[in-house]
């Protein structure tokens, strides 16, 4: 990745009190979406769990339907305009139609040991 791209927004995830996991906005797979979910950062809440195939924490914000596919590999992230939330996907998993948002780049694993009421917060990433 360059420095300074505007393509590719670099994002941390980090669970309270456990640990973090780095993640990478990418402008293309949904343009809309991802100016604003970044003008909406940083977000906070809990963690919830759809089945086994990915963790969500919900934003507040109102984000509609943006070039959303059903399928998804471990390691992606995704929006779901149903309720605004920030989905990390842990399980290659066919589900609800999405917004592509990005992908998870390291410690997927500290994403997928996170309980229900755990605290996740998304943030930019610091240089």
């Amino acid at each position: 990745m360059q420095a300074g791209s505007v393509s590719r927004i670099r994002l941390v995830a980090e669970i309270a009190g456990k640990g973090s996991a780095e993640c990478e906005l990418v402008r293309h797979l949904a343009p809309i979406t991802s100016t604003i979910l970044l003008k909406g950062l940083p977000v906070q809440d809990r963690v919830h769990r759809f089945e086994d195939k990915f963790v969500y924490i919900e934003t507040g914000m109102v984000i509609g339907a943006e070039k959303q596919r059903m399928q998804f590999k471990r390691g992606d992230l995704a929006l779901l305009p149903s309720n605004g939330a920030i989905c990390f996907v842990i399980k290659d998993c066919t589900v609800p139609a999405m917004n592509p948002i990005g992908r998870i780049i390291s410690n997927i694993e500290s994403i997928e040991a996170v309980q229900a009421g755990d605290v996740v917060s998304v943030k930019r990433a610091t240089a």
